[in-house]
């Protein structure tokens, strides 16, 4: 069976959409193991501190930084299919996109966080499920509003997140959250014209209705002006 270029660009996006976010997630585990499992580093005392000057470091090193192997999952498995999205669905801005996520989410966090440490990628996954969704009603594009509502599906419980009094026995970073999916809807707004375009159809046929209602037009204009000038 023969493949069009089309067909065979599809295919090698998807192939290095996939790659490049199990490559991501991987750097994840790989600090984990190095940190927590094989060296003991402490290496979570260099997370986000809010609104201490010492603490902008952290704005960096805070994704990358987890408390233990659950909460290093429980991010994991959503950052893969988030980042997937991105990569697939607005691959000729996806670094800069994840690259503005990445900071933006961490500054917002140093400026609303409480005082403490804060360490997890939750705030990444919170600020691209919100850039997804968002952009997804922005665009009304058919595949990405299809593949946001999995995401809503899947995901949807994170709102929970955003309340702490839920979870009475962990250090939950709401804060973080909340700068996450702040962070998410401004992008998506200054993303909206990226990525896929909704497509629009029967355009052929208006096109054709108009011409024909032109031509028409010319007719009788035509037929007016032979109708004077025999007159």
């Amino acid at each position: 069976m023969q493949t069009t270029p089309e067909l065979e660009f599809e295919k090698e996006l998807f192939f290095h959409s996939i790659l490049k976010s199990v490559i991501i997630v991987a750097i994840l585990w790989i600090i984990y193991l190095i940190n927590d499992i094989f060296f003991g580093l402490q290496w979570n005392e260099y997370g986000l501190h809010p609104r201490d000057p010492k603490g902008l470091f952290g704005i960096f090193t805070m994704p990358f930084l987890h408390g233990d192997l659950s909460h290093l999952f429980s991010n994991s498995i959503p950052l893969l299919v988030l980042l997937f999205s991105v990569f697939y669905f607005f691959h000729k801005k996806a670094v800069l996109i994840l690259m503005m996520t990445y900071f933006m989410a961490g500054v917002l966090t140093w400026v609303l966080g409480t005082e403490g440490v804060h360490i997890g990628a939750s705030g990444i996954v919170y600020a691209l499920a919100f850039f997804l969704v968002t952009i997804s009603i922005l665009k009304q594009e058919t595949k990405l509003m299809a593949y946001s509502l999995i995401i809503i599906f899947l995901y949807g419980s994170i709102v929970w997140g955003f309340f702490p009094q839920l979870f009475p026995d962990k250090h939950i970073s709401w804060e973080g959250h909340l700068a996450g999916a702040i962070t998410g809807v401004a992008l998506a707004f200054f993303y909206r014209n990226e990525g896929p375009v909704k497509k629009v159809y029967f355009e052929e046929e208006e096109e054709e209705e108009e011409k024909g209602e032109e031509e028409k037009g010319e007719e009788e204009k035509g037929e007016k002006i032979e109708i004077n000038y025999s007159l």
